[in-house]
């Protein structure tokens, strides 16, 4: 007791001439303090002499400030510091969190925030399907066997993004650190334990999400709370940029039906400027430098990948150069608008439907049976995921994963109208490519060759027009053809500061 009133002298006697005339929070809140401590006090014995001298009411909210309180101060020095700066020298530099209104000093040491976030609920889910189940004809299957009389052959593609739950976890980590330092604890099991075995009396909460209203609730050291804080801030600085993707979808018909496709070392001897390396899409992607030696042949790269590169400038002469490998067609040009790191799925084919017939035995009889029937689908064309990153500096990496399925047999395409009782057999394309791209430049990726058979008409103009005469006129031929699918990829981003055009996003001669 002796020892606690001559600290609480020193102090007061350190302070006495700075709060003369002084019997108000107010009138301390015009006033300069010049302070040293170097007497091993407390916060706690601080904090009282203030609010002698100030007429000040403090009130400590919990436990754990109760006991923040009792940290000794071995040395601390203010120059003309104003009253805020002295509180928050004496209890914000200790993890300690207070309210001054009127002459009323509250402290605590765990605070409650509500952050708003701004985003969707839900989760996010991209499938790749191409799959084929193999029906056991008309073979019994026992009710009691989970084993079915047939096979299925799967190859699938998930891409799953759960915000909310990824980021309640990630803020739970965050609070998981006791005091940023300034409490010397260590986590053993699920308790913080002091050096001199003493145990931490708050064990951080899981944050409180909800979804639907777009608000996360924290509770936490004032130093958490804040680190909580700066990364919702940086994480929604993130989410909100926009990213429009001008995807063209071109299939080109190979002259050469010989070719393994579309020799892209001629590529390089047009005017387009490149503004990055060619990458050769396989399942570990490798790079090399833009210098393809003449006569190297990207075909040895497929079926397992592809090949990407990325310019900027015009399409025009992308464009004449496909044309001079072979027939041009524009399957698709789809635009889509997506939140920074958030994928985009673009689809475009038609679902194959066909009816499976399954025979069941009934109750283990050799004689009563069951038959179901279920209705199932696989799809033929093109589906391309598509997530954007953009850093800081402005940049665009694309992760792109282009995926083509079609029937493998030309006779399955030509009876799609009936009634299907089997699945059809499907092939399927799959490249995977990440490109580092600037705003408003353009990605290529090829390499997605198809094989197939057909039919071709030649005939004599407009003699072959005429009705049932024309077929003296004409004929048919069947002809192997080869097709190489082209992707164009232009990413823009959308920001919020400046106007956007519509020539900014790659559209051309609108009227």
């Amino acid at each position: 007791m002796i020892t606690k009133i001559l600290r609480n002298s020193f102090l007061a006697f350190m302070l006495s001439g700075i709060f003369v005339n002084v019997v108000s929070a107010k009138g301390c809140m015009d006033k300069l303090f010049t302070v040293t401590i170097n007497n091993s006090l407390s916060i706690a014995d601080a904090i009282d002499n203030l609010a002698e001298t100030c007429g000040l009411t403090v009130v400590v909210k919990d436990a754990g400030a109760r006991q923040r309180l009792n940290k000794k101060l071995y040395y601390v020095k203010l120059n003309n510091a104003s009253l805020k700066s002295f509180l928050d020298t004496l209890l914000k530099d200790n993890d300690l969190s207070y309210t001054l209104k009127g002459n009323k000093l509250s402290i605590s040491y765990l605070v409650t925030r509500t952050f708003k976030v701004h985003y969707v609920t839900g989760q996010r889910k991209g499938t790749s399907n191409a799959n084929v189940q193999v029906a056991g004809g008309n073979s019994n299957i026992d009710s009691n066997d989970k084993t079915p009389g047939g096979s299925t052959i799967s190859i699938e593609t998930n891409q799953e993004f759960q915000f909310w739950s990824t980021v309640k976890n990630e803020i739970h980590h965050i609070l998981n650190t006791a005091g940023d330092g300034s409490v010397h604890f260590t986590k053993v099991g699920d308790e913080w334990i002091g050096p001199d075995g003493q145990k931490w009396e708050y064990n951080p909460l899981e944050p409180v999400v909800n979804p639907e209203a777009g608000m996360i609730t924290v509770t936490g050291t004032a130093r958490q709370v804040e680190r909580v804080s700066r990364y919702l801030a940086a994480l929604t600085h993130q989410l909100k940029t926009e990213v429009m993707i001008d995807v063209r979808i071109i299939d080109v018909r190979i002259n050469n039906n010989h070719s393994y496709g579309i020799d892209w070392n001629k590529i390089f001897n047009t005017s387009i400027r490149f503004t990055g390396d060619v990458t050769h899409g396989t399942t570990n992607s490798v790079t090399h430098n833009v210098s393809l030696k003449d006569g190297s042949d990207i075909g040895d790269y497929l079926p397992g990948g592809g090949i990407s590169f990325t310019f900027s400038g015009d399409l025009t002469e992308v464009l004449k150069f496909l044309k001079t490998q072979g027939d041009v067609t524009v399957v698709s040009s789809p635009r889509v608008m997506t939140l920074n790191n958030q994928p985009a799925m673009i689809s475009v084919g038609q679902e194959i439907y066909y009816k499976l017939t399954t025979t069941n035995k009934v109750g283990g009889s050799d004689t009563a049976t069951s038959e179901n029937e279920e209705v199932k689908s696989v799809f033929a064309g093109i589906l391309l995921d598509i997530t954007p990153e953009v850093d800081e500096r402005g940049m665009i990496t694309l992760k792109i994963n282009p995926s083509i399925t079609a029937l493998a047999n030309e006779e399955d395409a030509k009876n799609l109208q009936g009634v299907r009782t089997m699945p059809p057999d499907i092939k399927r394309r799959q490249i995977a490519s990440v490109i580092k791209i600037k705003d408003g430049d353009h990605a290529i990726l090829g390499g997605l060759i198809t094989r197939g058979h057909g039919t071709k008409e030649e005939g004599l103009p407009v003699l072959e027009n005429i009705p049932i005469l024309g077929y003296a006129f004409k004929k048919e031929q069947k002809i192997d053809y080869t097709d190489e699918l082209v992707l164009i990829i232009t990413p823009h981003i959308i920001r919020n500061n400046r106007n956007v055009t519509l020539k900014d996003l790659g559209y051309r001669n609108l009227r």
